[in-house]
């Protein structure tokens, strides 16, 4: 029997429970802070002892209200950006654009090596905007039949859009859900570091492509070299054109 992964919500009152558990236990201390810019920062070497604050039942209920109320503005960021995501995926338009780009291939053969990384690229667009991540799971029924119909297995299917969504999710350059709640903890401006960040961003999805492409081709030359060539002979895609 396969043990079923604690719900997320229980793992945030595990970690409350556990600091409240340390307050007993670690020394207090404490660093002098000044503010320089706009930004409250830590003056090196003025670490003190201070007396200590255990807290008790009453904190462990609290502890996520005050929290709320102290991240106001970037949970209500969040549901901004999430609410905009989840009004595209459901008008439909993600998944009639990929279904275009298959009928695409299909006219126009010799744009085919251009359509896999400008799919990946659009997939690493919605990580590296809209904290894209375990929403790819749905496009999955739409990107094995791309691969297939471009003459690749699912492999690199399902790569379009895990690898894509993922590459975007670690590169970040605007996602609310890592870069915005780091920034707004720093206190810093939403757009410091934009250049270098963008950068980044291009050098890991230039890089996965690069080696999404490199199994596609192999997978081109030979079909029967993919793990999962067998399988993919008995799909049917007689849905998407």
């Amino acid at each position: 029997m396969l043990k079923k992964f604690p719900d997320t919500i229980l793992i945030i009152l595990g970690i409350l429970l556990a600091f409240i558990i340390l307050t007993w236990i670690v020394p207090a201390g404490e660093f002098a802070r000044t503010l320089i810019d706009g930004r409250t920062v830590i003056e090196p070497g003025t670490y003190a002892r201070v007396e200590p604050s255990p807290q008790g039942v009453g904190a462990f209920f609290t502890a996520p209200i005050r929290g709320f109320v102290e991240a106001a503005q970037i949970i209500g960021f969040v549901f901004l950006v999430g609410g905009a995501f989840s009004i595209v995926t459901f008008t439909g338009a993600v998944d009639a654009g990929l279904q275009r780009i298959i009928h695409f291939s299909r006219r126009h053969p010799s744009y085919k090596r251009w359509i896999l990384p400008l799919v990946i690229t659009l997939f690493s667009l919605g990580g590296s905007t809209f904290g894209m991540s375990e929403e790819t799971l749905v496009f999955v029924l739409i990107t094995i039949p791309l691969a297939l119909a471009l003459g690749y297995d699912s492999i690199v299917g399902v790569a379009i859009a895990f690898v894509g969504a993922g590459l975007g999710f670690a590169g970040a350059f605007i996602n609310p859900f890592t870069i915005g709640v780091a920034q707004g903890i720093a206190e810093l401006p939403p757009a410091s570091g934009m250049g270098y960040r963008l950068i980044v961003w291009a050098v890991i999805t230039l890089v996965g492509i690069w080696y999404v492409m490199r199994y596609a081709r192999k997978v081109e030359l030979n079909k029967e070299a993919s793990p999962v060539y067998e399988i993919d002979q008995t799909r049917d895609l007689s849905a998407f054109g």
